[in-house]
């Protein structure tokens, strides 16, 4: 009897549960989805640690399900701490898979794209008197647990398993740092938890969601639509060539859940692909997903990318904003029409940079007196009054205003060389392989313990490095030539005057596209 049961409750669960036999990047053609730089691991930044255990649980009677614990390198037992749940855990905590989120945590917390949180993976129960199966993917309990349009699931992780990692960690019981996250059947188990218990999930992450007629998630997109809007916020991911059977159109469903949401005025993302039932493209997508999920819960800052100049105004705010080290900052162009057009330079409290764009410039600067011309850099101490006027019809400086957030330290400032006027004429070209370098200065200043400027010659059709990151900031401005920057998982393209801001341990490599060769500053701190 009790092996014909087991025979029945297994084709009773490949009936009910037909993503298991499907779930396989052969099932469609698709886009070649590949990650991005943000999902490799980089010396520098820190790890978290995964481990692995084991639950056997009483809402769900009679299963054992492994699940396995990310604890990011800064964690603070002291500081209430952001959660994230993946359902099939060991997809997604796979860091040789297709999601990698160990390492994606790693990255974005480094960069403060998302806030230091706890990665909690579970895999769906398995009875405990039934077969062993080779891959959690076939585990018994899965499409109960998963694809139920129930609050059972939700109370699961509430009664049981966050319960069980209090024991050892502060988790933060603010709904809006609490996400949850799963595909396919995880995908709507993710959603109906967030659902019946938006006080305890406000982030919801579906992969390839199965909002279809297996237990009846296909009702949500009306149940979104007639009862009162709940508070949670949804990402949704799936292709054009998702599953299409007996249980529904997995596409259609996801479109039926996106204007559902767009009806009742959610707060959600749709990323549209062309993929099959499988990680390839919520994988790829990944870093930007999670930056956008848990955008609203860190600090507003300047982000990554392009910022052009203009010739058109005499005094342009190319950028201006918070950043990892400083608390307030603002990249500038200024332009000095002529010779009795004399810009003042003072600060008590703030440090300044000048790079002169074009022209020539007559700088004074505590009892510092000195003409530069084009590429001059000139560096200013909080407290140390000077000015600057145009020795030629017209010249034009870039300027960098800010303050750091950590505590001045005018001493340091002033021992490291203080106020500095650097005469580009003056520097040494050094060749190398790829073109060459002129160093400027490597320092502290009053604001900052690293302060590094270069320029750097290179050669047409080069890439600087593959893609690396470092705990500076950085600003790569562009002098002449073509160039493109990868940086994260995104490609940006900057001609002379612009430049690209690099955020702390944001991946990143700069490519000269042009057939000459491309000059630009390269200025970072912390």
């Amino acid at each position: 009897m009790k092996n014909q049961y087991l025979l029945v409750h297994s084709l009773l669960f490949y009936i009910l549960c037909p993503f298991v036999l499907l779930f396989s990047p052969l099932v469609h053609s698709q886009e070649n989805y590949e990650i991005g730089p943000n999902s490799k691991s980089y010396e520098g930044i820190p790890k978290g640690k995964v481990s692995k255990y084991n639950w056997k649980s009483k809402i769900y009677p009679n299963t054992s399900r492994d699940f396995y614990l990310y604890i990011p390198s800064q964690y603070n037992n002291d500081v209430p701490t952001a959660l994230m749940i993946f359902q099939d855990g060991h997809a997604y905590v796979d860091t040789l898979g297709q999601f990698k989120v160990p390492v994606v945590f790693d990255n974005l917390i480094a960069q403060g794209k998302m806030p230091v949180t706890i990665g909690l993976f579970v895999n769906p129960g398995h009875a405990l008197d039934a077969p062993e199966v080779e891959s959690p993917w076939r585990s018994s309990n899965r499409s109960l647990e998963y694809d139920t349009v129930s609050d059972t699931y939700g109370k699961f992780l509430i009664e049981e398993m966050i319960p069980e990692i209090e024991k050892k960690y502060n988790i933060s019981k603010n709904p809006e740092s609490r996400a949850i996250a799963g595909m396919s059947s995880g995908g709507i188990c993710a959603f109906s938890a967030a659902w019946f218990y938006p006080e305890a999930f406000h982030k919801v992450m579906s992969h390839i969601g199965s909002f279809t007629d297996i237990r009846g998630g296909h009702n949500y997109p009306s149940m979104i639509r007639t009862q009162k809007a709940k508070n949670i916020k949804v990402f949704l991911q799936d292709g054009s060539q998702d599953l299409n059977n007996q249980y529904g159109d997995w596409w259609l469903a996801n479109l039926q859940m996106e204007s559902a949401l767009t009806y009742k005025g959610y707060n959600f993302k749709f990323e549209r692909g062309t993929g099959g039932h499988n990680g390839q493209h919520g994988g790829a997508i990944l870093p930007e997903s999670l930056a956008w999920l848990w955008s609203d819960v860190v600090p507003k800052r300047i982000r990554e990318g392009v910022y052009q100049s203009t010739d058109s105004a005499t005094d342009y705010s190319m950028v201006k904003g918070e950043t990892v080290h400083f608390s307030e900052m603002e990249f500038k162009m200024v332009q000095l029409l002529d010779k009795l057009d004399i810009q003042k330079v003072y600060h008590r409290d703030k440090e300044q940079i000048l790079i002169v764009k074009e022209g020539q410039i007559q700088v004074k600067v505590k009892g510092k007196n000195k003409m530069v011309g084009k590429n001059s850099v000139i560096v200013i101490m909080p407290g140390d009054k000077g000015a600057v006027k145009s020795i030629t019809p017209k010249s034009t400086y870039y300027t960098m205003i800010y303050k750091s957030k950590s505590e001045l330290d005018l001493k340091r400032g002033k021992k490291d060389g203080g106020s500095q006027i650097v005469d580009f004429a003056a520097l040494e070209f050094k060749a190398h392989d790829k073109g060459g370098v002129r160093n400027y200065f490597h320092r502290s200043t009053a604001m900052c313990p690293y302060y590094e400027m270069h320029v750097t010659t290179l050669n047409p059709d080069i890439k600087s490095h593959e893609p690396h990151t470092h705990y500076a900031a950085e600003v790569v401005l562009v002098i002449s030539g073509q160039t493109e920057m990868e940086i994260g998982n995104e490609v940006y393209r900057a001609n002379k005057g612009d430049f690209y801001f690099l955020p702390s341990n944001v991946p990143h490599a700069i490519k000269n596209i042009g057939s000459e060769p491309c000059e630009y500053f390269a200025f970072q701190w912390n």
